[in-house]
């Protein structure tokens, strides 16, 4: 009994404490399926004006307004617009993953170059074409939260040094991770490129960066 004292003013300056703290930008999870719904239609609404005006011109009461809430409800689960634009950037970031799993399965390993950069090039340019905010979430995560992309091109790379394996089982590792790394790099590199063209133009370059790819690996081919 001598000791309370002394443990209830332990207790007291543990609850006087100030509390550890907190990264305010992340934003808070869900926690019912009623939530999630919520965080959707946030992300569709912030989605759709971003498609009509740059990020920065977007105020967090536009986005509510556009999904028909209160900007409190926006605060509850995004601290703030930047969240956001996080969260989207980590949305496409797994849609463009299926989709390249989709254009490059495993079973399709035995394709010809010209069958599979059309699939590939395809595939992910429809998905562009399908987004069209796509552009405008794409710059800012490369400024503000460049982690994203490169998680991204890290699974995307890994799933494509895999397929290359199976093609081409006698290339050494080192030289099929650096031939996945360049692929990878090229064909972001034609799709923004040919984002930015009117329809005519992005089909050229589609088509030129097509054949470069395929040349590359029709080398490869050659090989085996």
């Amino acid at each position: 009994m001598a000791d309370q004292p002394a443990a209830d003013t332990l207790r007291r300056a543990d609850s006087d404490a100030p509390d550890a703290p907190m990264d305010v930008r992340a934003p808070r999870a869900p926690q019912q399926e009623r939530g999630q719904r919520r965080v959707d239609q946030i992300l569709d609404a912030a989605e759709s004006i971003f498609a009509e005006q740059t990020v920065g011109a977007v105020s967090m009461q536009a986005i509510a307004d556009r999904a028909g809430a209160s900007v409190g409800s926006l605060y509850h689960f995004f601290p703030n617009k930047d969240a956001i634009v996080e969260a989207l950037g980590r949305r496409y970031a797994d849609r463009m993953r299926a989709t390249n799993e989709e254009a490059m399965p495993l079973t399709l390993v035995h394709l010809s170059p010209d069958e599979l950069f059309e699939r590939v090039l395809t595939f992910q340019m429809q998905f562009i074409e399908r987004t069209p905010a796509f552009g405008q979430v794409h710059e800012a995560v490369m400024r503000n939260c460049p982690d994203i992309s490169n998680e991204m091109n890290f699974a995307i790379t890994g799933h494509v040094g895999t397929f290359l394996a199976l093609r081409y089982p006698k290339l050494p590792e080192g030289q099929r991770m650096a031939s996945a790394m360049v692929s990878v790099a090229m064909v972001h590199t034609i799709l923004h490129l040919a984002s930015q063209m009117p329809p005519d133009v992005r089909r050229e370059v589609i088509a030129e960066g097509k054949r470069m790819l395929v040349s590359h690996y029709s080398a490869y081919d050659a090989l085996r």
